[in-house]
């Protein structure tokens, strides 16, 4: 059997060989033996959830039935929910921590599990590494024995009720619906409908939607908040002439922006002004959390705001952990994904699409010159990021990155300054920066570059290929 590992973001595997309905009950007992031994109660309360992918569902209830043996009180929704309404629910409850199947944007081979921690963020490495003891402590030996649920744990849960009062208290509505901006929601066939779009015409804005109901395999659309995902949706936007777009992935975490022009915004472009706004505007007190591989145009409108800024490693756990650690407001990865220091402190791609909507709203401008306007503050710093297959040539040369000295690194036109070794290897230049790290989340390792001018992030990117294979 595949050993069960939980990497930057949960553990994932391929559906029918490692993610198997045996190696989900040896996680579930193993997790309960976990809470058991760490929780000063008896009275242990869990919320098990799903996305839309291929018996997702049916894992979770599984779960629910192996905690239940376990005299641990489990909640599970009624039908899939994006993760920041469980993380809500979580504190909301005084759970003791939280589960959710599911892969995020990795493709419909695959499954995985998320663990949350009782504070609604995802579990630490700290956390993880006692649930993997308690694995190996059972793997081979375990033998699950059929039995009837005890149905007397099991329980309904409405989530979605307090998640839409909580975004309702948090965005501007009226103003968004005043503004009269054509808005076009784009769910990937995730979670989020029902939540996405349902807070809008709720609030009485009319939109248009797209992929809003569950099919696991896709169709073929990769579930994430990408250029290539969003091909539709930027069709779609052109043709009909629509302001902006707004799209989630299949558990609601990540946010994808399309401009009017069908241009997908990455969150290194988007997220430098929406901060500025939220500091400008919405009056926005503390500091500011962002991963290594986040543009440093946040950085710079931190300076700009005399805001502190914190730096964590890639993984959503790290920068979490931090938000609500430090006096800090928000926390913003490079891959779309972001949260604000409230009761959820997960990524929230519904919040964060709501965010720019109003942001949009609030300046009765498009988002091309929402950009042009800031980069007339700031400077405009081109992103790449390549992912590249983890050969056993690849994993070498990268681990021998770490030894070699300074004087003798291949920069050619490019004068370095500093190596950070906060995630992986990340070479600092003069006006440009390099990122060499593993995926914690598959099975690859990633090359990113950021530049003031956009020839140099591309030269960069193939500097950092050329130092691993």
């Amino acid at each position: 059997m595949t050993e069960i590992r939980f990497g930057t973001d949960g553990w994932r595997a391929k559906m029918g060989s490692d993610f198997s309905f045996k190696n989900v009950r040896i996680f579930a007992k193993s997790y309960a033996n976990y809470l058991k031994k760490r929780q000063k109660t008896k009275n242990l309360k869990v919320i098990v959830n799903f996305d839309t992918r291929f018996l997702s569902k049916k894992f979770a209830h599984e779960t629910a039935k192996i905690l239940s043996l376990e005299h641990i009180h489990t909640y599970v929704p009624q039908r899939d929910v994006p993760l920041a309404p469980i993380s809500l629910a979580i504190t909301c409850n005084g759970f003791n921590g939280g589960i959710n199947f599911t892969a995020s944007f990795s493709k419909p081979l695959y499954n995985g599990i998320k663990v949350f921690s009782s504070r609604g963020v995802p579990a630490l490495p700290s956390e993880t590494i006692l649930i993997e003891k308690e694995i190996e402590e059972i793997t081979g030996n375990f033998v699950f024995k059929p039995q009837y649920a005890d149905y007397d744990l099991i329980n309904d849960i409405d989530v979605q009720a307090p998640y839409i009062e909580y975004i309702e208290n948090l965005i501007d509505f009226k103003l968004i619906k005043d503004s009269g901006i054509e808005i076009i929601v784009d769910n990937l066939y995730g979670t989020s409908r029902g939540y996405l779009d349902y807070v809008f015409s709720k609030n009485d804005i009319d939109i248009q939607t797209l992929h809003n109901f569950p099919n696991s395999p896709f169709e073929g659309v990769i579930s994430s908040c990408s250029k290539w995902s969003l091909k539709e949706l930027a069709n779609l936007i052109v043709e009909s002439g629509a302001d902006i777009g707004l799209a989630t992935d299949i558990d609601g975490d990540r946010f994808g922006i399309v401009d009017s022009h069908g241009r997908f915004l990455t969150s290194n472009q988007i997220m430098p002004p929406l901060i500025e706004y939220l500091i400008n505007v919405r009056k926005m007190s503390g500091g500011i959390v962002k991963s290594i591989s986040a543009t440093d145009n946040i950085t710079k409108v931190a300076r700009y705001y005399d805001r502190e800024v914190y730096t964590t490693p890639v993984g959503f756990k790290y920068l979490a952990d931090v938000l609500s650690a430090r006096n800090a407001f928000i926390a913003v990865e490079s891959s779309n994904g972001a949260s604000l220091n409230t009761k959820v402190n997960v990524k929230d791609g519904i919040l964060f699409n709501l965010l720019v909507a109003e942001m949009l709203a609030y300046y009765k401008k498009d988002l091309e010159k929402i950009l042009q306007d800031f980069y007339t503050r700031f400077p405009k710093l081109y992103s790449i990021e390549v992912a590249l297959a983890r050969t056993r040539i690849r994993e070498q040369n990268y681990k021998k990155l770490f030894s070699i000295k300074k004087e003798n690194l291949p920069f050619p036109g490019f004068k370095l300054e500093k190596i950070d070794h906060l995630d992986g290897i990340k070479f600092l230049f003069d006006d440009s920066w390099l990122l060499i790290r593993a995926s914690g989340t598959s099975e690859s390792i990633r090359v990113y570059s950021e530049s003031k001018v956009s020839k140099k992030a591309k030269d960069l990117i193939k500097l950092g290929r050329s130092l691993i294979e």
